[in-house]
């Protein structure tokens, strides 16, 4: 029975993870193990959320996948999103 729970938990948090890794751009190196724990983070946070709101499991899932994909770009994907900056001289300004 502890077994099947714990599979349950591990699968289902490889899900979730994957599917979060995979809406944020760019590529991130974590593993195996931190995408488990990072689906596993999304849908505790996913399933407290759809539990306040009172919807479905299915929105429930939804919310765990987009919590999941914020926790990867708070983590992981912050790099990314440094990197998309202007060249000097481009005329960066919105004035200009």
């Amino acid at each position: 029975m502890i077994l099947a729970v714990l599979l349950s938990v591990v699968v289902s948090g490889l899900i979730v993870g994957g599917l979060g890794r995979l809406l944020v751009p760019g590529h991130s190196r974590m593993g195996i193990g931190a995408t488990i724990l990072i689906g596993f983070a999304g849908s505790v946070v996913g399933n407290i959320v759809g539990a306040i709101l009172g919807v479905g499991p299915i929105i429930d899932f939804v919310l765990a996948v987009g919590a999941a994909a914020v926790i990867v770009a708070g983590t992981h994907g912050h790099r990314h999103f440094r990197q998309r900056r202007l060249p000097p001289g481009s005329g960066g300004s919105l004035g200009a």
